[in-house]
């Protein structure tokens, strides 16, 4: 059964929370997020490589580019997502590393209880992120990262996100950068992993879901994001989420009660 899910999406610069139910099991994919996932109601399962054994987990970080395959039973769950260039991304990957790490089930649900209380009550996004953040900052720690990401690699991503739906270059990039194009390619993946141009399409992706949340088609978002057409992004989706953009449904915490009664 493919993965499909009905509930809130929020998206902020530099994260998103992504809460609801969710069924089914998606492809393997890899997405250029840390992804901290809970299975609220019910574990989550989850496998890293195609043939390999599958894993239960209340919680779980996942690495940035960390290809694996998601499945759920039905119930609640939680996936947050932090860009692994931000200060608290870079935070977490020095606490926990790129692959998966499990979380310790009594720590996890006693960190994620105020999220999943704000949630029931149908709390304005801006609650919702603010308690995310939280999250993020409890497993993150106090501690500095070990090494921030590069200022000139930080103004590149913040300008992506600016002209998300215009053409992008590595050209403009580098003039932006002051830097010439062969030397920001290799600094760009030093200092995100990723190439610029698979990046640029991770931005897009997260954008048009975004805005396909928002109410319009996923032809309109995908416009709104500059894909080619909605072929384009159904293809993207697939590869970076495991599901593609029509499995996703909006819907509210009373919303969801009144169709489990």
């Amino acid at each position: 059964m493919k993965l499909k899910g009905t509930g809130r999406i929020i998206f902020w610069p530099g994260g998103s929370l992504w809460m609801g139910t969710a069924q089914g099991g998606s492809e393997l994919h890899a997405h250029h997020a840390i992804q901290i996932a809970f299975g609220i109601e019910t574990p989550i399962c989850l496998r890293t490589e195609a043939p390999g054994g599958w894993t239960d987990y209340f919680g779980v970080i996942i690495g940035p580019d960390v290809a694996h395959e998601y499945r759920a039973a039905g119930g609640l769950v939680a996936n947050l997502f932090l860009e692994p260039e931000s200060r608290l991304g870079r935070r977490l990957l020095d606490r926990f590393g790129g692959a998966v790490s499990p979380l310790d089930p009594q720590s996890a649900r006693s960190m994620l209880a105020p999220l999943v209380r704000l949630f029931a009550e149908d709390a304005g996004d801006e609650a919702l992120m603010q308690e995310t953040m939280q999250i993020f900052g409890d497993l993150a720690g106090l501690a500095p990262p070990s090494r921030p990401t590069d200022p000139r690699i930080l103004r590149i991503i913040d300008w992506i996100y600016a002209h998300i739906d215009e053409p992008l270059t590595l050209g403009a990039a580098a003039g932006l950068a002051c830097l010439s194009e062969s030397r920001l390619r290799h600094l760009f993946v030093a200092e995100t992993g990723v190439a610029f141009r698979p990046f640029v399409l991770w931005a897009r992706a997260k954008r048009a879901v975004e805005i396909g949340f928002g109410g319009v088609s996923w032809t309109e978002a995908a416009m709104g994001a500059n894909f080619a057409d909605q072929a384009h992004l159904t293809r993207t989706c697939r590869r970076m989420f495991g599901l593609v953009p029509s499995a996703l449904s909006p819907g509210s915490a009373a919303a969801l009660r009144t169709a489990q009664d």
